[in-house]
């Protein structure tokens, strides 16, 4: 019989409170550069972000099993095309009065603010499949 190989790679338990250590760092970062330098600096924050998520999302579950791994799948498989609407989105909602012409400026989301918001439509559509099944 065949070991399965999908759980080796998935990080341990304890990387979730890495993970949110992580996030927290970044937005104690992101909130001194607003308090100090009034900066609203989002491609900063999303970087951590992204990968305090990762770490989360990826993370073993203290019961894992295969019925766990389906629906991390199906979660992460609904979250990449509603992260990519909602990024869209956001480009547009920001494009729509915000171009100047003058400098010929489009603003665009980061990879890493897209992958912010996939992983948290992830995280939040697994926890739902969660509790519901």
């Amino acid at each position: 019989m065949q070991k399965s190989i999908v759980p080796s790679f998935l990080y341990p338990y304890w990387t979730k409170a890495l993970g949110g250590v992580t996030i927290l760092f970044g937005l104690i970062v992101f909130f001194h550069r607003l308090a100090e330098y009034q900066i609203m600096d989002f491609a900063g924050l999303s970087f951590p972000v992204a990968m305090g998520l990762i770490m989360i999302f990826f993370s073993r579950e203290k019961v894992y099993d295969e019925r766990i791994a389906y629906l991390k799948f199906r979660s992460l498989a609904a979250a990449v095309p509603l992260g990519a609407l909602v990024a869209m989105l956001i480009n547009y909602v920001q494009n729509y009065e915000g171009y100047s012409i003058e400098t010929d400026s489009w603003y665009s989301i980061s990879a890493f603010e897209y992958l912010s918001i996939t992983l948290i439509i992830a995280i939040g559509w697994f926890q739902y499949l969660r509790v519901k099944e």
